[in-house]
């Protein structure tokens, strides 16, 4: 086998983790939608066309698909008709972990088949163990309440790095939020809302929802004292020092950085990479982003829809 042609594509709906890939493996990876060229298709066109579109074929001994619970039925099957006979397939994923946003149960319906070689991973290892995020995640799939602090798992080493609080109305949860970013946090230990911490909720709308959430933490983590411009879009007003996300791929806007002195230029920045707003231009009527990858790109005032606030955003976001 010519280890040239393996290659590995990581399935997100942005390319972070692809890059983070391939930088770790040293291996080809893409995301599924820029590896089939459909990231430029609308998605409803795509569901409505998804009998006659053929995806890009793929010329690869062995792909490994990552994150299958994020994939629907129809980029499955524009991704089993790009394959070439003989290519072997790995599927990788967790059906415990939230399903697509379009139809279809792939992974849990291929495990469920009994029709494909299955491996399921379900030891705790030791150093996996300390952890009270892991424990809690084995205990609720297990349908079992959160570790309390006299459970025979708790050992001596075992990591603080889980909380309960709780609070019967919303207003209260909201305070709770708004103190651990502003002060609780830090002072407990040293973290700071913009370096360490990303406040997730599982939905968009009420007051601990993304929309309500993200006027609620601007308002205290960046309120804008000096008077500085500011862009409104879709309900939003979007000022410097905003954490920001970009909600759609765009594979054509530039971007430009610093790597060891020498500057960087590319295109393309993708759905779920987030980043801090540098500069707003009422003049020239644009808006910089410096991701956290360190690209700068630069948005006109009529792409701004592109982006969002990512003071908080959803579950699913996080795991795209």
């Amino acid at each position: 086998m010519n280890k040239k042609n393996i290659k590995l594509y990581y399935v997100h709906q942005h390319g972070r983790a692809a890059k983070r890939m391939t930088e770790t493996t040293g291996k080809e990876a893409s995301t599924l939608h820029r590896l089939l060229e459909i990231g430029k298709i609308d998605e409803d066109s795509l569901y409505k066309n998804a009998s006659t579109y053929q995806g890009e074929p793929i010329d690869a001994d062995v792909v490994i698909v990552d994150e299958l619970s994020m994939v629907d039925m129809f980029v499955m099957n524009y991704l089993l008709k790009a394959i070439y006979i003989g290519t072997k397939l790995v599927l990788v994923g967790d059906c415990d972990q939230l399903s697509s946003v379009g139809p279809g149960s792939v992974l849990k319906d291929l495990i469920s088949s009994s029709t494909i070689t299955t491996i399921h991973l379900d030891k705790i290892f030791r150093q996996a163990a300390r952890s009270k995020i892991i424990l809690n995640a084995h205990r609720v799939n297990n349908g079992k309440t959160f570790i309390s602090k006299d459970d025979e798992e708790i050992e001596n080493d075992t990591k603080e790095d889980f909380f309960w609080i709780k609070e019967k109305s919303q207003e209260n949860m909201l305070a709770q939020v708004i103190s651990l970013c502003t002060g609780r946090l830090e002072k407990f230990g040293n973290y700071n809302f913009f370096q360490n911490i990303q406040v997730l909720t599982p939905t968009k709308k009420t007051l601990l929802g993304t929309k309500e959430l993200n006027k609620e933490l601007q308002k205290v983590l960046n309120p804008n004292l000096y008077n500085l411009p500011e862009k409104a879009s879709m309900g939003a007003v979007f000022r410097k020092g905003d954490r920001i996300m970009q909600i759609k791929n765009n594979y054509d806007i530039v971007w430009e950085r610093e790597v060891y002195g020498k500057k960087e230029i590319g295109s393309g920045v993708f759905n779920g990479e987030m980043g801090t707003i540098k500069e707003i231009n009422e003049k020239d009527k644009i808006v910089e982003v410096e991701f956290d990858d360190e690209k700068i790109a630069t948005y006109q005032f009529s792409e701004v829809d592109q982006i969002e606030h990512s003071y908080a955003i959803t579950i699913h976001k996080a795991q795209r």
